[in-house]
C-alpha cells in the first residue's frame, strides 16, 4: 500500500511530501565493527526494531539497515548503518567501505577480553585507511547486562579509548541500556565534524563532495 498524506483545506501532496523532506538534513554512512560474538547485529536491531533475540545467526560479509534520528528538535539525519562480519575471512570486506563511512561503532564484549584485542587488531590492520579519512569512531563495551561475568572494568575501557582518541560507552541490547544513545551521540558528532568541514570550504555545497554526507535538504 502506498503512504498516504493528510493535507489541510488549499495544501497540495506535494506541497506536504516536500516540507516533510525538508527535516532529512544529512545521510551518514556509519559502520560496527567487532569480532563476531561481541553483538553488532543485536546492537542493531534492538536500535532499527526494538527487539531481542538470542538466536541470531552470523552476519556474512555486511548486511545494511536505515535509521531516522533528530540529533536536534529540527534537524534529522539518516544513517545508514553496516554491519559487518567479524571472522577475520571477511575484514577485507569491512576495510573496502571504510573510504566511504563517516564514522562507527568498534564493538567489544564486556565478559570476552579477547575481542577487546580484536579492535586494536583491527585499527593496525586499517591504519592506513583510517589515516586517509575523517571517521568518527565511539568504542563501545556491549553486554553491560552481564555484570557478573565482566572481564574489563570501566575505568580499563576508558583508559584505552582515551589512549585511542575516542569516547568510551557501555551498552546492553539485551536490556536497552545506551543503544540509542550511542547512535545519537554518533551521528551528532559526525554532524558537527560536517559542518565544521563545510565552513571551511568555499563554495558551502561543493564542499559535501569533499567529505562525503548526502544531503537531503
Amino acid at each position: 500500500m502506498g503512504q498516504s498524506w493528510s493535507t489541510q483545506p488549499g495544501v497540495s501532496k506535494h506541497r506536504v511530501r516536500r516540507r516533510s523532506l525538508r527535516k532529512f538534513i544529512w545521510q551518514f554512512p556509519v559502520i560496527l565493527v567487532g569480532d563476531s560474538t561481541v553483538g553488532k547485529t543485536s546492537i542493531v536491531l534492538r536500535l532499527t526494531e526494538g527487539t531481542f533475540r538470542e538466536d541470531l545467526q552470523k552476519t556474512i560479509g555486511v548486511d545494511y539497515y536505515i535509521h531516522v534520528l533528530e540529533t536536534t528538535p529540527t534537524v534529522r539525519v539518516k544513517l545508514q548503518v553496516w554491519d559487518t562480519a567479524g571472522e577475520k575471512e571477511h575484514r577485507t570486506i569491512t576495510q573496502s567501505h571504510l573510504r566511504t563511512i563517516l564514522g562507527g561503532l568498534l564493538v567489544f564484549d564486556l565478559t570476552n577480553r579477547q575481542s577487546l584485542d580484536y579492535i586494536r587488531n583491527w585499527l593496525v590492520e586499517t591504519c592506513t585507511v583510517l589515516d586517509q579519512c575523517k571517521c568518527i569512531f565511539i568504542l563501545v563495551g556491549h553486554k553491560s547486562d552481564l555484570s557478573a561475568e565482566r572481564q574489563i572494568s570501566q575505568e580499563e575501557a576508558e583508559h584505552i579509548a582515551a589512549d585511542l582518541g575516542v569516547r568510551y560507552i557501555e551498552t546492553s541490547a539485551k536490556d536497552d541500556t545506551n543503544i540509542q544513545d550511542v547512535f545519537l551521540i554518533l551521528a551528532s558528532s559526525i554532524a558537527e565534524s560536517v559542518k565544521t568541514e563545510v565552513s571551511e570550504v568555499k563554495g558551502g555545497m561543493h564542499g559535501l563532495t569533499e567529505i562525503n554526507p548526502v544531503f537531503l535538504k
